[in-house]
């Protein structure tokens, strides 16, 4: 017979455990106890985290993480501090900051409570939340279609490249064998990106010898950028999950009211 015991199982029967360390509910009672507070608490509503995926998009370039030989760099510039850089300019990311607290305020003394990690939403308002997630993101959809349409993405994604790339101009020394061009084309940069794709290439791999290194290096850190706006707008998201608790929390207490469930939220994060 093998076991599998971990801390998040339930140790119904100890006596065939080989493990000293046994999850605190050992008893059938304590496990009712637990579920039926569960099932009650899950009526009254669910623990709720929030969070708005891909709107900030940076990058950083160190030194050593890209293991640049010594002799290439300027002196003591070996030890530079990593530099991190944006996608998008500070105005625009101020109102992309407006546009994710909106989706937070939905959430007030009448529909839930707050706690450490998010909400605990009433079950009555589950629907009208799905509702307002779906109007939340076509707004989100909306605004940035219409701030980044044209060539208004790409001349952020280029800017955003071109500071990166300009840093490694700055810090190299004259030994280095590297070309810098006078302006970064997008083209330019889709070229590095098949070739990495294609290739293979990583920071690791990458050749610093060459003359294409400081393109490669930058078209390499900023991959998780997409190359047009559509792209961009599609990996935008707002997220909810609904979160689970584990029954050693439920076995002391009784869930009957939100009130009871405030308490054990305190009593857990106090």
């Amino acid at each position: 017979m093998t076991h599998s015991d971990t801390t998040g199982q339930l140790a119904l029967f100890p006596e065939l455990s080989d493990s000293p360390e046994l999850p605190s509910i050992s008893t059938l009672p304590e496990f009712d106890r637990a579920l039926h507070n569960l099932i009650k608490m899950s009526d009254l509503g669910a623990f709720i985290s929030v969070t708005v995926h891909g709107l900030d998009k940076s990058y950083s370039v160190h030194v050593r993480e890209l293991e640049i030989p010594e002799d290439f760099l300027l002196d003591s510039r070996g030890d530079a501090v990593s530099q991190q850089f944006l996608l998008f300019p500070e105005p625009l990311r101020q109102q992309l900051r407006k546009l994710s607290y909106d989706v937070k305020g939905f959430f007030n003394r009448e529909n839930s409570f707050r706690t450490p990690f998010g909400y605990f939403l009433y079950r009555p308002y589950f629907r009208i939340w799905s509702k307002f997630v779906q109007d939340q993101q076509a707004r989100l959809e909306g605004f940035l279609t219409d701030a980044l349409s044209g060539r208004t993405y790409g001349k952020h994604f280029q800017a955003s490249f071109e500071k990166g790339y300009r840093y490694l101009e700055s810090i190299r020394d004259d030994t280095a064998p590297w070309n810098f061009e006078g302006r970064v084309r997008l083209a330019d940069l889709q070229m590095c990106r098949k070739k990495i794709k294609s290739e293979g290439v990583t920071l690791h791999s990458l050749n610093k010898t060459t003359a294409e290194f400081p393109m490669m290096a930058i078209a390499l850190k900023t991959m998780h950028f997409p190359f047009d706006l559509s792209a961009f707008v599609k990996q935008v998201a707002i997220r909810f999950d609904f979160k689970s608790i584990h029954l050693d929390y439920l076995k002391d207490v009784e869930i009957a009211t939100v009130d009871d469930v405030i308490k054990m939220s305190d009593s857990i994060w106090n």
